[in-house]
């Protein structure tokens, strides 16, 4: 799993990207929403790939690729996100 660390992501808010994804952002699919004891976890997916955006009380927000997104992917997904 690769995953993805940006200071731009730092500025997303859970619930504010939450309330988006619901609405509807061109080409991202929020799939689930997890939380895990250090972080929440919005299950997503992107031209059929799936990655995880993590928002981790001590670390940050970050994506984690579980399909395997391109650098051109990921800044497109950044991108959506803000």
């Amino acid at each position: 799993m690769r995953e993805f660390n940006s200071r731009e992501l730092d500025s997303l808010d859970f619930d504010e990207v939450l309330a988006r994804l619901r609405r509807g952002v061109d080409g991202l699919t929020l799939e689930r929403t997890a939380s895990i004891p250090e972080a929440d976890v919005l299950c997503c997916r992107y031209k059929g790939k799936l990655f995880n955006v993590k928002f981790d009380l001590d670390y940050g927000v970050c994506i984690e690729a579980i399909d395997g997104l391109s650098d051109t992917e990921f800044k497109e997904v950044v991108d959506l996100l803000k």
